[in-house]
């Protein structure tokens, strides 16, 4: 009995460390998220799903308009930047997976955003969103952070214009998941470093 008991508790052992070798390691974003525009005043938003892989931005007045006086901004283009802390363990570097950003248009609008890490260069969109709209942005291994820094920032501007009179754009969300609310959704992938 003694052997099975001892061969049961190695064959455990064994299991647990193949297991913890092929643990994905703790990724997520921080607090505190720096906020920076005409469309994200202070106050003007909500995070959700710090201390995950996913975040989640509600906002309040990111939005333009022609006339300007049809928009809580009162402006025809506005913009928010933000900066969003990202932990990365050592040996590792990780990039943005995908972005879902909602919200809702009418007439000629346009939605620009662009995505990188602090000291590099990174994909940018526009498009012209019309109604209840959901951009999504694949950006899988467009850019990576650099190898295994603890905590690498991970920088995203964007902007939204009004073009046409009258016409109405809004950001309600962004997101790193769905939400029911308009949003902008994040998600993160990483990998060992090469």
């Amino acid at each position: 009995m003694k052997i099975f008991v001892s061969s049961f508790a190695t064959v455990i052992c064994i299991a647990l460390v193949i297991g913890q070798a092929f643990a994905r390691p703790p990724v997520y974003f921080k607090e505190p998220i720096q906020f920076r525009g005409t469309g994200c005043p202070q106050g003007s938003y909500t995070v959700s799903g710090n201390g995950t892989d996913t975040i989640t931005i509600l906002f309040d007045r990111y939005d333009a308009a022609k006339p300007t006086r049809n928009a809580a901004s009162g402006m025809f283009r506005t913009s928010c930047n933000f900066v969003v802390p990202v932990s990365v363990p050592s040996g590792y570097q990780v990039s943005n997976l995908t972005s879902d950003w909602r919200g809702y248009a009418e007439g000629r609008t346009k939605l620009h955003r662009e995505y990188f890490f602090a000291g590099q260069r990174g994909p940018s969109k526009t498009s012209s969103p019309r109604g209840d709209y959901v951009e999504t942005d694949n950006l899988m291994h467009a850019t990576w952070s650099p190898c295994g820094r603890g905590t690498v920032p991970m920088r995203i501007n964007s902007s939204i214009r009004a073009q046409s009179n009258p016409s109405y754009i809004s950001v309600d969300t962004v997101d790193l998941k769905n939400k029911p609310k308009v949003h902008i959704i994040f998600r993160l992938q990483w990998r060992q470093c090469r």
